[in-house]
């Protein structure tokens, strides 16, 4: 559960950084545990963060819509509300 609870905290960084994210692979560092990932538009609203933790292969993938941040993290369903929107153009979605 360690690796789920630094995904998820992990994750507001994320969202912070994917904001000019291409869809090159980016990463990002918490606690020791680094994190690598690529952003996608699904649709117009909607940004896909996907990833794994370095090292550990522990895969993650979650849905931004708005502040609404969705889908899975090693394995495990999470839900949580992010501290921002993630703007819509986010990774190249036009609006």
């Amino acid at each position: 559960m360690r690796t789920l609870s630094l995904i998820v905290a992990g994750a507001t960084a994320l969202l912070a950084t994917a904001a000019g994210a291409a869809p090159a692979e980016r990463s990002f560092t918490r606690d020791g545990h680094t994190y690598v990932y690529t952003t996608s538009a699904l649709d117009a609203q909607r940004t896909v963060i996907e990833g794994h933790e370095v090292g550990r292969g522990a895969r993650f993938r979650l849905v931004v819509n708005g502040d609404r941040v969705s889908g899975k993290a090693n394995g495990v369903p999470v839900s949580f509300r992010a501290a921002q929107p993630l703007p819509t153009n986010a990774s190249g979605a036009t609006n």
